[in-house]
């Protein structure tokens, strides 16, 4: 299975699915607080689960790292709603 990697000098967590790249652009806030504002999976691969792999991939390094996470991305906050035990990622100042 693909693993999620993280590109700190993009801003972004990436997904390589059958060469197409899967990723979550974020914005960095504070050292420790990053700002998901875009998702991106290649039209080939919407609707397989690959934007959830990529957000569990992604909320699992900052879980990892002691980074928070301000949803802003229309998938990422439908996610987080969805998917509660990672509510102690997001950020709430």
């Amino acid at each position: 299975m693909p693993q999620v990697v993280h590109k700190e000098d993009l801003h972004r967590f990436e997904l390589e699915v059958e060469g197409a790249v899967a990723f979550i652009e974020y914005k960095v806030k504070k050292p420790d607080v990053f700002a998901f504002v875009h998702t991106l999976v290649p039209d080939a691969h919407k609707g397989k689960g690959v934007a959830s792999q990529l957000t569990k991939g992604a909320f699992e390094w900052c879980r990892d790292h002691g980074v928070q996470i301000i949803p802003v991305c229309p998938f990422i906050v439908t996610f987080v709603k969805r998917h509660p035990e990672w509510n102690d990622l997001i950020h709430e100042g």
